[in-house]
């Protein structure tokens, strides 16, 4: 700007150069307007003052115009020479300013929907968000998978696509140490209070409870028990409060209540299989079967118990419990036999280790199972396959994070 003031003698010279009677020589040269050189050499004075967008934009035009008319005169040579380096740096700094008026439009428009509590247009714009400038503004993710996450606990799985890709990439984000800052400091997702509750207070909470939103989504809605697995597993081994959250164990212990199931039908089938004319050997073939099957049956059982341990002796849900503890009973009677002993098993049981779900059952042999082709098999009880319902679902007052 302070060099602009040194070409203010256009005029002036002009004025000198047309009083020693050279105007004819200019007649047919724009180097010979002097009032049309004059006229647009003060616009473009006037332009370079306003530093708005539509400013340096009427800068750059009229700056254009001098330069291409009036470039290659001699009084004006110094001043064309400087606008052809401000003209050039303007069009970047408009670029910016656009660039940043567009990014300034999208976050207010994601954040008024946050407060507005559209989740809609909340998705709609956080994946423009992202889309644009996922480096950023990397927190977004994590709030759509919390927003999907939380929909989801409360039945709602219109975006539990959504809670599963951005919670994928929220995960991997967070564990491979990515920033994820608003303002210069870290901010784990979104919250506001008494409003909406996207947001957690590290990175290890956020962790546990997207993984358990995944999971949850992956086995209620889209009914992949298995891919659910290692999702709520995570969940209960984050240091999170997710930890603490009965759901993740709940769902567990119904993924190895279908595998129960399954195995009952399969024993009984077997049993079924024995054939008073079978050779010895063929006996005797049947009867292996059927304890592998029968001890396989009672590792699962007893994982599927174990689980159901854990979600009932955290639940404070008095429906939710109601629920678990049917489906406790009925494992632990399906791997036992028996009712005796269960509430001294279960203390014990929340006690251990909880197993890895994705990990192979290992087989459990009780002394002396009954595998007759009339008797009853030890461990499988009077399980048919109609037991635990595998989709049952928590009650809602259970699952919620905030």
């Amino acid at each position: 700007m302070k060099t602009i003031f040194r070409y203010t003698n256009i005029s002036l010279l002009l004025a000198a150069i047309f009083a020693i009677g050279a105007i004819g020589t200019f007649a047919q040269d724009p180097c010979g307007d002097a009032a049309g050189l004059t006229a647009l050499d003060a616009q473009v004075r006037e332009k370079f003052t306003v530093k708005t967008i539509a400013g340096r934009k009427a800068f750059v035009e009229v700056g254009k115009q001098f330069v291409e008319k009036y470039g290659s005169c001699e009084p004006a040579k110094e001043f064309a020479e400087w606008l052809n380096k401000q003209i050039p740096a303007n069009e970047k700094i408009i670029k910016d300013m656009e660039a940043a008026e567009e990014e300034a439009r999208l976050v207010k428009r994601f954040d008024s929907a946050l407060d507005a509590k559209n989740w809609d247009e909340v998705v709609a714009a956080g994946k423009e968000v992202l889309a644009k400038y996922p480096e950023k503004f990397r927190t977004v993710e994590i709030v759509l998978a919390s927003l999907g996450g939380e929909e989801a606990l409360k039945g709602n799985f219109k975006y539990s696509t959504e809670a599963i890709r951005f919670g994928k990439q929220s995960i991997a984000d967070l564990e491979s140490g990515k920033d994820f800052l608003i303002g210069g400091k870290e901010a784990i997702g979104l919250a506001k209070p008494n409003l909406y509750n996207f947001g957690y207070p590290n990175r290890q909470d956020a962790i546990g409870w997207i993984n358990l939103y995944i999971g949850y989504i992956m086995q209620v809605d889209k009914k992949d028990k298995a891919g659910a697995a290692p999702y709520l597993y995570k969940a209960t081994q984050a240091n999170s409060e997710s930890k603490k959250n009965p759901v993740s164990y709940g769902l567990i212990g119904y993924y190895y209540a279908e595998q129960g199931d399954k195995l009952a039908d399969e024993i009984q089938a077997l049993i079924k299989s024995q054939d008073p004319a079978d050779t010895e050997e063929v006996a005797k073939q049947k009867i292996d079967a059927i304890k592998a099957k029968v001890a396989l049956s009672n590792g699962t059982n007893q994982r599927a118990a174990d689980a159901f341990s854990r979600a009932y002796s955290l639940s404070t849900n008095a429906a939710y419990k109601a629920e678990i503890k049917k489906a406790l009973d009925f494992s632990y009677n399906r791997r036992f036999g028996k009712m005796e002993g269960l509430d001294a098993w279960v203390s014990n049981a929340v006690k251990q280790p909880f197993e890895n779900p994705t990990t192979p059952v290992t087989p459990i042999s009780d002394p002396d199972p009954v595998t007759t082709s009339t008797g009853q098999v030890s461990g499988v009880g009077a399980a048919n396959g109609s037991g635990v319902s595998p989709a049952a679902k928590p009650a809602t007052a259970t699952v919620k994070k905030n």
